[in-house]
């Protein structure tokens, strides 16, 4: 008699299960069917048909041969490896940091937009002011100088009217002086 630990394939833990099953020795383990050894706790229906014929050469003598597992299905996507929760944690963390920090520059950004808008603005507003007064100045200049035409171009207007009217009344300034210059002689 063969005892169920030396089958290949079955360790202390799963040898304690199977004697508790009533499977106390290799022999009953190759008899079974593999519906009874799925009752049996750590086994499943692929890992059944591998334990018997693991056991009917443990039986036989002969020497130990590979599992024979039917194959895998397979898979649709690799699985992913697995992640402790510190892990997720510090992965959330740092996920959440970055996307803090992606929205502090869209922020910082905008604002700095913003200030270059009020500085061109206020550069602008400074040189329309600059304009305005200078147009204001120039105004003054040419009204000042129309003004001066104006009181050049009367004060001619006056002189003429003023000659004219002297050889109007028959004197002229001749005349006048000539006048002058009598008086003072006979005085």
């Amino acid at each position: 008699m063969t005892a169920v630990t030396k089958v290949r394939g079955i360790g202390e833990a799963l040898g304690r299960a199977l004697n508790d099953n009533g499977f106390k020795t290799a022999e009953d383990l190759a008899k079974a069917k593999p519906a009874a050894l799925v009752a049996v706790p750590g086994i499943g229906a692929r890992r059944a048909p591998g334990l018997i014929a693991a056991a009917k050469q443990a039986t036989s003598g002969a020497a130990p041969v590979a599992k024979t597992r039917p194959p895998k299905a397979p898979t649709r996507k690799a699985a992913q490896p697995r992640t402790s929760a510190a892990a997720r944690k510090a992965e959330a963390e740092a996920k959440m940091a970055s996307e803090k920090a992606e929205a502090e520059a869209k922020v910082a950004a905008e604002q700095a937009e913003a200030e270059a808008k009020a500085r061109k603005k206020a550069k602008a507003k400074a040189k329309a002011e600059k304009a305005a007064k200078k147009k204001k100045e120039m105004e003054a200049a040419i009204s000042k100088a129309k003004e001066k035409i104006k009181s050049k171009a009367k004060s001619k207007k006056d002189k003429k009217s003023k000659k004219e009217k002297e050889t109007v009344s028959g004197k002229s300034k001749k005349d006048k002086k000539d006048k002058k210059a009598k008086k003072r002689a006979k005085k």
